[in-house]
């Protein structure tokens, strides 16, 4: 990455000049007053410095030391949470949040959920990854977890130690905040009325025959919406051949992005009885695939090109940051083609007029070439479906800028005992640059 020495440290002095006012020097840190440190900024101000490119923190005016202070949401008892420290400003209404990286083990043990900790800056550099504030060791240009004869020198504990109120938030309002300008921070968070969703019931935490991530999909049990979000647990975790609670409940856990973690199986309170058992009858938000940057290949679904299968264009899995998505390529400027992604059958339960809800992202758009249909039957490349049986007023007319969440009332036509969704995208032999993105597929009953 850019090293960008000069602008953090402008960015530094207008806010120490901002904080010590001109000439005041009363909270600044020299050498003899090491035995009586405080905190001289807001870790709000911190995070703000960050611009796209790593900030480097350096010493400032008159040998002042830059302090910022917070309080520790995490705990690596578990191991779900390992050689990290998050923290956030404030124990309850939190508004700021950061991961401080350090190579260092059971931190549980001299550094519990609720202490204040002071952080001393000079030294150490602010990054970003996968949309995370990250705050460790800097050095030619490069940020590294802070070493453990360092640890000390940079994090130093006081004698404040408080309750930490998780802010209680809907899954609904995480997402609309992470695709908004203004994304939640890194924070403890409580979602009340969540579960596990019906494809992932009767699974452990983790894997238990190696130590990869895995990833929980958690389903509210709301009226108004069926909204998801990601539960990610360390397949390094204590806890990762225990059983998932099959009941639904409250979750708190660290809000990173718009992924979950927990400290431990404490968090996890899902103690009330299950709720929408039989109303979602498919959700998929493609984050079991691992071959990412390949043709999309899920047990049940197709996955085709009608027009010219030689052409090799198909629905491919990618991956940003944390989240799998498909996306459909949009080919040379004279390829013609037909491609089709099509759910696996759904069975018509108790209802035939359903909820169908779409998370998609629309770019470069010039022309309009997704179609959703209600498809009959699949056989082989044999697509039986009716154009009168398209899905309208559901995919955008325009750019998106992100993914937004769509939803249409569908009602299944009464010869059918099952169905499938089916995404057209055609492509005639004129160069249209048109990029659809889809998610978070969720048909379930009204």
């Amino acid at each position: 990455m850019k090293n960008t020495y000069l602008k953090p440290f402008m960015l530094l002095s207008i806010i120490v000049a901002t904080l010590f006012a001109c000439g005041d020097d009363d909270n600044a840190i020299t050498p003899e007053q090491e035995d009586d440190i405080e905190a001289n900024t807001e870790l709000l101000a911190i995070t703000n410095l960050y611009e796209n490119d790593i900030v480097e923190f350096n010493q400032v005016q008159n040998g002042a030391t830059l302090i910022a202070s917070g309080f520790i949401i995490s705990s690596d008892v578990s191991k779900n949470i390992n050689q990290q420290i998050y923290i956030q400003d404030k124990t309850e209404d939190a508004t700021s949040g950061v991961v401080i990286d350090v190579a260092l083990d059971n931190i549980y043990l001299t550094h519990g959920i609720g202490q204040e900790i002071l952080l001393k800056l000079n030294g150490l550099g602010m990054q970003k990854v996968e949309n995370v504030i990250h705050i460790g060791a800097y050095s030619n240009g490069e940020i590294t977890p802070i070493s453990s004869d360092d640890f000390q020198d940079f994090v130093i504990s006081t004698n404040n130690n408080e309750a930490i109120v998780p802010k209680t938030i809907t899954i609904n309002e995480i997402l609309e905040a992470a695709n908004s300008d203004e994304p939640l921070p890194t924070i403890l968070v409580s979602i009340e009325n969540v579960q596990i969703i019906d494809e992932q019931l009767n699974t452990t935490y983790a894997n238990v025959d190696n130590n990869s991530d895995v990833d929980k999909t958690l389903i509210n049990c709301t009226d108004e919406d069926t909204q998801t979000i990601i539960l990610q647990n360390s397949g390094l975790s204590t806890f990762k051949a225990l059983p998932f609670p099959t009941e639904q409940g409250t979750i708190t856990a660290i809000l990173s992005k718009n992924t979950l973690t927990i400290r431990d199986t404490d968090d996890v309170a899902f103690t009330e009885e299950r709720c929408i058992d039989d109303s979602v009858l498919l959700h998929e938000d493609f984050q079991d695939i691992t071959d990412t940057d390949e043709a999309i290949n899920l047990d049940g679904w197709v996955n085709v090109n009608i027009s010219d299968p030689q052409l090799l264009i198909r629905w491919k899995a990618r991956k940003t940051e944390d989240n799998v998505f498909a996306e459909i390529e949009q080919g040379g400027p004279s390829d013609k083609y037909r491609a089709w992604l099509i759910t696996k059958e759904i069975q018509i339960q108790n209802s035939r007029t359903l909820k169908f809800n779409l998370s998609i992202n629309v770019n470069s758009r010039n022309s309009d070439n997704l179609e959703i249909f209600i498809i009959d039957s699949v056989t082989g490349d044999d697509i039986n479906f009716s154009e009168a049986n398209e899905i309208d007023d559901i995919i955008p007319l325009e750019n998106t800028d992100g993914f937004i969440t769509k939803e249409a009332t569908i009602t299944i036509p009464e010869d059918l005992d099952s169905f499938r969704i089916g995404f057209r995208y055609i492509k005639d032999n004129i160069p249209y640059t048109t990029e659809y993105q889809i998610d978070n597929i969720i048909i379930s009953e009204e």
